[in-house]
């Protein structure tokens, strides 16, 4: 019997025919070209995926708020790892401490996915995003200078910007009315992190460089946006919408203030030194910042730097380290305003430490700060920075469990999650700094806890970050007693590339009675 379909000509029918068979022959050539990952990819559970598209409806056209928890739904449901498709893209993701340790230090997982490209567009492509053969010459260049010994030099100008901080939030102390600590501390971190970088003073605290705490925040959502928003990755779609133009002017705006800052340090560099080539006594003693060693770099250098590579990196380093500093000492502050006790155990160490003395912070004192160092991680295991990081395979890769991580898949590590397992932490939801004891950490995975990832590509700020954390906190614990009528189930938190807390982290605070009370 033939069947036939009205109003369609014979060559219009054989036309449909031919294109039927010719895209049934692709999606079979392309079905066998990828037998090898979908044999790997069958033994990991996970959601069923549909035809074409996969799981993607699951991820995309949501909002970024609803990310965290539909990605912790499907971690409790499925377990680690487990696998979804993003059309013709296998994302596998990890949360169990013995895998995560294989991908974030194994050579066929260094590289990092082009999802980041997105973040890119933000920060350049800096140290974070940078494709790993560049990567591995920056990191090369700037491990020396963020070594422990050399970090320490930046203490004194850590005490410098915590004690603005001090004065700028005076007016506010015992007033009765809950602030957003946000701003206070991000323009300190700002400001700190581009002295420490290029020795140049933006006095942002002072109000003199521009408010580029509210450009971040007005800069990730648009970035978040776009990664959920598959149609939007063509860039020719993308470059026609207002929130690229919103992007991009932003972005453009805060990559000339960097390039400002390269310029500056440029100038102070040769009034005050001139050429140390040229010293032939040796006697000009100049001082070294964290990045000079890729503002500087010469031809014959590992790596020569463009202009445009030197702005990236500063991008990089103002916007991610100002960022994690800022964002931990504010979760920090809202956990001891929920945790009174807590809070005056920090007190009694600071007061052991410096008694009624109003003195700056010294690296001596940061070495006696235990509990505090406590309180700071088991914050950043509540509430890290990075609630995950995205790696490429590059060739398969042998999980734990008889899994495989075939080659050209993602693979997602998701903290977020392993910071709460119970299997790892018990009562996991509690707020309990005497998780992070000697004798707990020495009984636990090493990588049960990665706020600042981990492996060869780890963050190479965190221990700038956690000098500053430490010199902040105890500066600012010491003046004020903060609080707040929020319970630590109230705390709600979102991503929109870094981990944010909704509504801010508003408390009300008072000053201290200078004397152990």
């Amino acid at each position: 019997m033939e069947i036939s379909i009205p109003g369609l000509s014979d060559v219009t029918w054989a036309l449909l025919s031919i294109l039927c068979i010719c895209l049934t022959l692709i999606w079979g050539i392309h079905k066998w070209r990828r037998r090898h990952t979908e044999r790997l990819a069958s033994k990991f559970p996970g959601p069923t995926a549909l035809p074409i598209i996969g799981n993607a409806l699951t991820l995309f056209n949501r909002t970024y708020y609803d990310l965290l928890r539909i990605i912790t739904g499907l971690c409790q449901e499925y377990g680690s790892p487990f696998k979804i498709w993003l059309g013709s893209r296998l994302v596998v993701f990890i949360t169990k401490p013995e895998d995560i340790q294989i991908i974030l230090n194994s050579s066929k997982t260094l590289e990092k996915d082009n999802v980041y490209m997105f973040v890119e567009a933000m920060v350049g492509a800096g140290l974070l995003t940078a494709p790993l053969e560049k990567w591995k010459k920056t990191r090369k260049i700037l491990t020396p200078p963020f070594s422990p010994k050399n970090i320490t030099r930046f203490v004194p100008l850590m005490n410098e910007r915590a004690t603005i901080i001090i004065q700028k939030m005076q007016q506010h102390c015992g007033s009765g009315v809950e602030i957003d600590f946000y701003p206070y501390f991000f323009t300190s971190a700002f400001d700190t992190v581009c002295e420490a970088s290029f020795g140049v003073q933006v006095d942002s605290q002072l109000g003199r460089s521009g408010n580029w705490s509210q450009v971040i925040f007005r800069i990730t959502p648009l970035v978040m946006e776009r990664l959920l928003a598959p149609w939007l990755y063509m860039d020719y779609i993308y470059e026609k919408t207002n929130a690229a133009k919103a992007l991009k002017k932003y972005c453009n705006d805060f990559r000339e203030f960097c390039n400002n800052v390269i310029n500056e340090s440029k100038k102070l560099f040769s009034k005050n030194c001139g050429n140390k080539n040229d010293d032939m006594n040796g006697d000009i003693d100049c001082p070294e910042y964290l990045l000079d060693a890729i503002h500087d770099s010469q031809e014959d250098s590992i790596y020569t730097y463009s202009d445009l590579d030197k702005t990236d990196e500063a991008m990089t380093f103002l916007i991610a380290g100002s960022e994690s500093t800022a964002q931990t000492i504010c979760f920090v502050m809202l956990m001891l305003a929920i945790h009174p006790e807590y809070q005056e155990k920090i007190f009694e160490e600071q007061y052991n430490i410096f008694g009624d003395a109003d003195r700056p912070v010294t690296q001596d004192d940061q070495d006696k700060m235990e509990y505090l160092e406590q309180v700071i991680k088991e914050t950043l295991r509540l509430f890290p920075v990075a609630p995950l990081f995205v790696r490429y395979a590059e060739e398969d890769t042998k999980l734990t469990q008889n899994y495989v991580l075939p080659a050209g898949a993602t693979a997602v590590i998701y903290p977020f999650f392993t910071h709460y397992d119970p299997e790892l932490w018990p009562e996991p939801n509690i707020f309990n700094p005497d998780n992070f004891t000697a004798e707990k950490k020495a009984n636990r995975h090493k990588y049960a806890f990665i706020p600042f990832s981990g492996g060869p590509r780890g963050c190479i700020g965190k221990q700038f970050s956690m000098l500053a954390m430490k010199t902040t906190l105890s500066i600012f614990i010491r003046q004020f007693r903060v609080s707040t009528t929020k319970k630590l189930e109230d705390v709600d938190v979102y991503m929109d590339v870094v981990l944010r807390c909704k509504g801010g982290w508003n408390m009300k605070f008072e000053q201290r009675i200078n004397q152990k009370s």
